[in-house]
């Protein structure tokens, strides 16, 4: 620690990545392009970093006395890149049942915290982290209501040094009526029913779904109404109702997984009934409905690398997904949904800037935007004083591949970016 205090005195020093700032020592940015998401962007400036936050950024802001200076001539600073739906920490190889942990038995499980399973040794983190995603949304998938969801950096190495908000939202599945996929009963005899018959059995296991979601929210406000009724007995203690309070009363957002445009428009209708504050997931077809979600204010997170679900629809309708949501005025995130390939996510945005949508609206889509959507604007996703320093100097622009990530902060403390692919590399490099 005396060692680290004493270089971080050299003003001029560059920071190696991997090296850890200590918290009572200031940290510098200096010379480098900067990308506020938040303001205009700055050509050449410095940001200065105390105890995890950032606490100036400007064109002649003064480097303090002892700290640690980042040159950054040359290379372009952005804030720190926020995935707004994965199962990163909670599903290590989706192929491997044993590494999975994002689905509790049963299909209903408004009680479950993703947070509970987070696996901070993840292999998985280290390779995201590295190609500049700082924060994630780390959410439970499965059955009807699967559980509830956290955002947590991409640093710490326990669950609760990893988070920063939790919950951050209840996640839903619309439900279609279909039977779900059992791989146990693959090779089963297919029961004997006509196409009519099929229908109304989904018809009448959507119905049925649908009641026992508006009754779980009803119970939950009537739970809540009870508890706060001081001229009436206190209710039995139920921990489930009693976390679903805040997502009832339409407090914190309900993620509801719908793809197609009838169930968008219907899990839009059963927010409005239920007064939840709905987030779409997926939204494939949210194109299509742009406008009821601008009517209703409904964010969508929005995944784009997919191929259309309709054989009439044109071959580019997910990649230009986000620029016509974007036309409308909808609000919305772009999004990998998965727990490999989260490091691809400036790519994700870079595919919807090549079909149509703005590019800094792209680098928004997976900064500000997602922090907004789950009320964390004022913690991360932007440049700017006060928030934490999750920042990302890169080469070049982020949204290309051809940009190498040189540094990544969380909270002010360099990231090591030598991931397991970085060691295989060193590894089998020289094998002839």
């Amino acid at each position: 620690m005396k060692a680290l205090r004493f270089a971080s005195v050299l003003a001029g020093t560059a920071l190696l990545p991997g090296l850890a700032v200590a918290q009572d020592v200031p940290l510098a940015i200096r010379g480098a392009r900067i990308v506020t998401v938040s303001g205009p962007v700055i050509e050449k400036g410095t940001v200065v970093v105390q105890k995890g936050r950032i606490v100036a950024v400007g064109p002649d802001v003064a480097v303090p006395v002892g700290a640690t200076v980042v040159d950054g001539s040359g290379k372009t600073l952005y804030p720190g890149l926020v995935d707004a739906l994965t199962s990163l920490g909670l599903a290590e190889v989706s192929s491997v049942q044993a590494t999975v942990d994002t689905t509790e038995v049963g299909d209903m499980n408004p009680h479950a915290r993703a947070w509970v399973a987070l696996h901070p040794d993840s292999e998985l983190i280290p390779v995201a982290r590295a190609n500049g995603v700082t924060t994630v949304l780390s959410a439970p998938a499965g059955g009807l209501v699967s559980g509830q969801s956290a955002l947590v950096r991409l640093a710490g190495t326990t669950p609760s040094a990893m988070i920063v908000k939790a919950p951050a939202a209840l996640h839903a599945v619309y439900p279609s009526g279909r039977p779900p996929f059992d791989p146990a009963r693959l090779f089963d005899e297919p029961e004997l029913k006509t196409l009519a018959e099929r229908l109304k059995d989904q018809e009448k296991n959507q119905k049925k779904a649908l009641e026992r979601l508006s009754d779980l929210f009803a119970e939950a406000k009537a739970h809540a109404a009870a508890a706060a009724d001081a001229t009436r007995p206190a209710p039995e203690t139920n921990l489930t109702l009693e976390g679903l309070a805040p997502f009832a009363r339409g407090e914190a957002p309900v993620v509801m997984r719908a793809n197609d445009e009838d169930e968008i428009r219907a899990a839009v209708r059963l927010a409005s009934e239920n007064g939840l504050k709905l987030v779409i997931a997926g939204g494939l077809e949210a194109w299509r409905c742009a406008e009821l979600l601008k009517e209703k204010d409904v964010a969508v997170l929005v995944k784009v690398l997919r191929l259309p679900s309709r054989e009439s629809d044109p071959y580019d309708a997910p990649y230009a997904n986000a620029a016509a949501l974007h036309r409308a005025g909808v609000r919305f995130a772009i999004v990998t949904d998965d727990s490999e390939n989260v490091r691809n996510l400036p790519y994700e945005a870079a595919m919807a800037a090549a079909y149509g949508l703005p590019e800094a609206e792209a680098l928004r889509a997976i900064t500000l935007s997602p922090a907004e959507i789950f009320g964390a604007a004022d913690r991360i996703g932007s440049i700017a004083p006060g928030r934490e320093a999750n920042l990302v100097l890169a080469s070049g622009d982020i949204l290309d591949t051809r940009t190498r990530v040189t540094h990544v902060f969380i909270d002010g403390a360099a990231q090591s970016l030598e991931t397991r692919h970085t060691r295989l590399y060193e590894r089998y490099k020289d094998r002839p």
